[in-house]
């Protein structure tokens, strides 16, 4: 990616700065030149820190500089930083797939057992499409036959706002999804922690009574493939609340965040979420992210009463009429 351009702009070298914080010098009507900051939304129009789009004409770019931030505070800056793309990568990195080919720029992701982020494509390429090495269509229609041929649902991991109109795409070819979900991230300087009332348990296995309380066993091997930290909070040595934290990238990204359905509302949830963020300070690790679908709306609330923010979202697309959706984390 080129971060400084100068000249007429097509919208071809343009699309790849979507999402952007840039700074763009523009040909006035007058014979000057005017400036715009903000991130770049389209080809022709910009977000600018009030909220405002400004729209111009690329024609008469003169001059456009991509702005680096000197330090990154998670949850810090426009959610339409491209971040979302080196975000999106690093959860990835930490929910690794049984099999994963590149195709282009889109990871086909197939697996054993049910999850829907490690078996879908993602992605990872330039707006509109994610750069795919085939015609939208026959890109489509090759990742339709790799799922069929492992007898598993042709599904998309879909990056919004980036690649809505691959999501508009996909729609109008009968991909279904039924709600989105939130990618949320906050920095541990910033957070609000909560003590636990309990005891802490940080192993780096999965264990039993860690398993027995989120109750999923089908991805145990996608868990334990990646480098983690699994947390507990024991009271009267009982398991009321676990957490899986793995950092890549710098970012410490929180899954498997469950409380037992007898001790919910009791703020445990938030005191494992916390024993997480320490851990992951523990390593140098600031930047957390988490995901929640976007429907359950008391763990939204607990996150953002923490401090955590939504910085993008994404929603699975299927091809086949089956509408249940897996859990997201």
């Amino acid at each position: 990616m080129r971060t400084h351009l100068a000249g007429a702009q097509s919208e071809k070298e343009l699309a790849p700065l979507i999402g952007h914080r840039v700074s763009i010098r523009l040909h006035d009507d007058g014979g000057g030149y005017r400036d715009i900051l903000g991130y770049l939304e389209s080809s022709n129009s910009v977000k600018k820190k009030d909220g405002a789009i400004a729209e111009f004409d690329p024609k008469k770019i003169a001059a456009l500089r991509v702005v680096i931030d000197a330090e990154f505070r998670a949850g810090a800056g426009a959610p339409l930083s491209m971040r979302i793309r080196d975000l999106e990568i690093a959860a990835a990195k930490t929910w690794p797939s049984d099999s994963l080919e590149l195709f282009g720029q889109w990871q086909i992701r197939i697996s054993k057992g049910f999850s829907y982020r490690a078996n879908s494509v993602l992605p990872l390429g330039a707006p509109p499409f994610g750069d795919p090495p085939l015609e939208i269509s026959e890109a489509v229609n090759y990742v339709v036959s790799k799922y069929l041929e492992h007898k598993l649902d042709p599904v998309f991991h879909v990056t919004l706002p980036i690649h809505q109109e691959l999501d508009r795409y996909l729609s109008e070819k009968g991909w279904e999804s039924p709600f989105e979900i939130l990618v949320m991230v906050g920095d541990t300087r910033e957070l609000t922690l909560k003590e636990a009332h309990g005891e802490i348990i940080n192993d780096k296995q999965l264990s039993d009574s860690w398993l027995n309380l989120q109750g999923d066993h089908t991805v145990n091997e996608i868990l334990e493939r990646y480098p983690s930290q699994f947390l507990q909070l024991l009271i009267n040595e009982e398991t009321v609340s676990v957490g899986r934290l793995s950092i890549a990238d710098g970012w410490g990204i929180l899954t498997r965040i469950f409380v037992g359905e007898v001790h919910r509302n009791k703020g445990y949830g938030e005191e494992i979420i916390s024993a997480m963020a320490r851990a992951a300070e523990n390593l140098e690790c600031n930047k957390l992210a988490l995901q929640v679908n976007s429907d359950n709306l008391a763990a939204i609330k607990l996150y953002e009463k923490m401090g955590f923010k939504v910085h993008h979202t994404y929603r699975y697309r299927k091809l086949l009429e089956n509408k249940n959706v897996a859990e997201c984390c």
